[in-house]
C-alpha cells in the first residue's frame, strides 16, 4: 500500500522492456559484468534507466540533497528531479530501452575517451540502464563541457539526449512527485543572514557530521512534519531559507522526496 503525503500524483501504467549486456567505465576502459540471474524486467523498485549528475561547482549540502535528473522504471513510471512524475506509454518505453542498448552496446561506446584537458570542477554525468543480463552504464566527467573537443563518443551524447528528452517531457507535465519519505539536509550559515525563522519544534534537527552537515532520511510523522513546516528548494537552485535553532545556531535547510529505491 502506497501512503502518500498528499492526494496529488500520477499513477503509472505498465509496459515490457529490455536492455542488454553490461559496460562500466573506469579510466576510459570498459568492463563487462553480466548479471547471474536474468529476468524479463527489473525487480519491483529497481530502475530501468537512471540519468544523474554528481559533483560540479555546488556545495556539500546541495550535493547531499541532489536527486537523479531522471529515473525510469520498468512499468513506465518516470520521475524527474524527484519533483515531477509522469508515465511512458509502451512505445515510448520500448523506444527508450532499445535506443539505450543500441547506444551503450555499440563498439564506439566502449572506446577509451580521447586525450583532452580535464574539465576541472565539471559535473560527472552517469547513465545506468538495467538489462536481463547485466547493467549497462557509463560515467563521463565534463560530458557537456568537453563536447567541442570530441573527447567522448557521439553515442554517449545520444544516450544522454534520449534521457534528457524524457526528462523535458516529464517536467513539462508539472505533475508533482510525492512520497511518504523525505531527505532533510541542513548546513551551518557562514555569517549572519538578514532574516532567520525559528526552527520548527515538530522537526528534529539531524546530528551534524564532522564537517557540520546535517542529513537524515525520514518517514511517517517525521516526514510529514518536514513537508508541513520547512520550505523546499524545488528547482535545486540553492535558495535555502535560514533558521535559528533552540541552541542559538543558524542553519540553512531544505528537503526533497526520496525515490522508491532510496
Amino acid at each position: 500500500m502506497d501512503h502518500r503525503l498528499s492526494r496529488r500524483g500520477l499513477f503509472v501504467g505498465s509496459a515490457a522492456a529490455f536492455l542488454a549486456s553490461a559496460l562500466g567505465a573506469c579510466d576510459g576502459t570498459p568492463l563487462i559484468t553480466p548479471s547471474p540471474t536474468p529476468t524479463l524486467r527489473p525487480p519491483d523498485g529497481t530502475p530501468l534507466a537512471v540519468w544523474e549528475l554528481t559533483g560540479g561547482p555546488v556545495g556539500t549540502a546541495m550535493l547531499a540533497l541532489r536527486a537523479p535528473r531522471l529515473v525510469v522504471f520498468g512499468d513506465g513510471d518516470a520521475i524527474a528531479d524527484a519533483a515531477y512524475r509522469s508515465r511512458l506509454d509502451p512505445d515510448q518505453l520500448q523506444s527508450l530501452a532499445s535506443g539505450l542498448v543500441t547506444d551503450l552496446g555499440s563498439d564506439d561506446a566502449k572506446k577509451p575517451r580521447s586525450a583532452a584537458p580535464a574539465a576541472a570542477g565539471a559535473p560527472v554525468t552517469k547513465v545506468t540502464a538495467w538489462s536481463p543480463t547485466g547493467t549497462l552504464t557509463f560515467t563521463a566527467e565534463g560530458l557537456d563541457e568537453l563536447k567541442p573537443d570530441h573527447v567522448y563518443a557521439d553515442v554517449l551524447y545520444d544516450a544522454r539526449d534520449r534521457l534528457a528528452a524524457v526528462h523535458k517531457s516529464v517536467a513539462a507535465t508539472a505533475q508533482p512527485y510525492l512520497a511518504d519519505r523525505v531527505r532533510l539536509v541542513a548546513m551551518p550559515v557562514d555569517g549572519e543572514p538578514a532574516t532567520a525563522s525559528d526552527w520548527p519544534v515538530d522537526v528534529t534537527l539531524p546530528a551534524a557530521d564532522a564537517g557540520g552537515l546535517r542529513k537524515a532520511d525520514l518517514s511517517g510523522d517525521a516526514a510529514r512534519a518536514v513537508v508541513r513546516t520547512l520550505t523546499r528548494d524545488l528547482d535545486q537552485r540553492g535558495a535555502w531559507p535560514a533558521y535559528q535553532t533552540t541552541a542559538g545556531e543558524t542553519v540553512r535547510a531544505s528537503w526533497r522526496y526520496l525515490l522508491p529505491y532510496e
